[in-house]
């Protein structure tokens, strides 16, 4: 499939929308967290939960596609506007969170589904392609919030307004092939010899610390939580223009260079940010995570091959990531005293997971 036609074709335009809706619906969690706490009668604390739900879903639901290969378009919108329209519903702190679980499975399968499909069915810029799609994912997390604020910080309407269009596109959802994947999935060389899905989990996990954490360790260096706010917003700036930049990029350079750069630049930048004034430079490392998980999963696809359960298992280590090294990260705040210590645990993590992908490359 040459450019033009992939920009076409059906697989582009829903994979696009998919990725739209599933920016939106997570960053719906953070702005909603006060409305939820307040209709369940709970603490910010309590209600901060969901987050939690959500991404033990993404592992559960993974965890299924890579046992029993089921991973396609169709389920996973339809597990979306479920959990969706669960939250939706606010029937109950428990229903809520169940939702939320129902979402990040159905959100984790999407992210599998779809990366796997750009890469294999847009042919030789696939890798580019990848870099594309998670790009667009980025124009969703920006637009929702201020869409929830447009209706009135009511999180009922925001999740329904998602839970519907995400139904809408599941007759449009069209089956993806087969893939090449290895005859048996515990053989494969990258469950050997895991090194590729090790540096994918560190990738994730220091993108969502710094995202998470990082506005915090600003306002411990000395700004103000308006400007921090501010280079937050910059930071997604620069983390969506690099994601842009992996359309030319990725048809140019190896995606484990791309990886090692991604790392290496955020682990340099965060320790000019914990020596220096931090502001400009936090923005700037948002470009170099946009450089991680599209690169990772080009790189891991390679080594493991391309079928829905391997895609599956790619993006379940970077969901275990996400999970476990933000609360790390949050440790190493603990031990400081300080929510500062969060730059100079990505700048170590960054710069080690650099010359470990540089390694890794050699060694492949």
């Amino acid at each position: 499939m040459d450019l033009a036609a992939a920009l076409r074709s059906r697989l582009f335009w829903t994979g696009s929308a998919s990725f739209v809706l599933i920016g939106a619906a997570v960053a719906l969690y953070g702005p909603a967290l006060p409305a939820f706490a307040r209709q369940n009668g709970i603490g910010l604390a309590e209600a901060g939960l969901i987050v939690s739900a959500h991404n033990l879903g993404g592992l559960a639901g993974l965890a299924v596609s890579v046992l029993f290969g089921i991973a396609s378009a169709r389920l996973a919108l339809s597990l979306l506007a479920a959990g969706a329209g669960l939250i939706a519903l606010g029937a109950g702190w428990p229903v809520t969170l169940a939702g939320a679980a129902v979402l990040g499975a159905g959100y984790a399968m999407v992210t599998a589904v779809f990366n796997r499909r750009f890469l294999l069915e847009t042919g030789p810029r696939g890798p580019a392609m990848v870099g594309l799609l998670n790009a667009i994912f980025g124009f969703g997390a920006i637009g929702a919030p201020l869409m929830f604020v447009a209706l009135g910080s009511a999180p009922g309407l925001a999740f329904g307004i998602v839970a519907a269009a995400m139904a809408a596109l599941v007759p449009l959802a069209t089956p993806g092939p087969a893939g090449t994947p290895v005859q048996n999935l515990a053989a494969a060389p990258a469950l050997r010899r895991p090194g590729v899905l090790l540096l994918g989990a560190a990738a994730v996990g220091l993108e969502t610390a710094l995202i998470g954490l990082g506005p915090a360790a600003l306002v411990a260096r000395g700004l103000d939580e308006t400007r921090a706010a501010e280079m937050a917003s910059a930071f997604f700036a620069c983390f969506l223009g690099a994601r842009v930049a992996l359309f030319w990029l990725a048809g140019r350079f190896a995606p484990l260079v791309l990886l090692a750069a991604g790392f290496g630049l955020a682990g340099g930048l965060a320790g000019l940010a914990s020596l220096l004034p931090p502001a400009a430079f936090y923005a700037a490392i948002g470009a170099a995570t946009g450089l991680l998980f599209p690169s990772y999963f080009v790189a891991a696809t390679g080594h493991l091959g391309t079928g829905p359960r391997a895609s599956a298992l790619i993006v379940a280590a970077a969901n275990i990531g996400a999970i476990l090294l933000p609360a790390v990260a949050a440790g190493a705040i603990g031990l400081a005293g300080s929510a500062a210590a969060v730059l100079p645990f990505a700048a170590a993590l960054g710069l080690a997971g650099g010359l470990a992908t540089l390694a890794f490359a050699h060694r492949a």
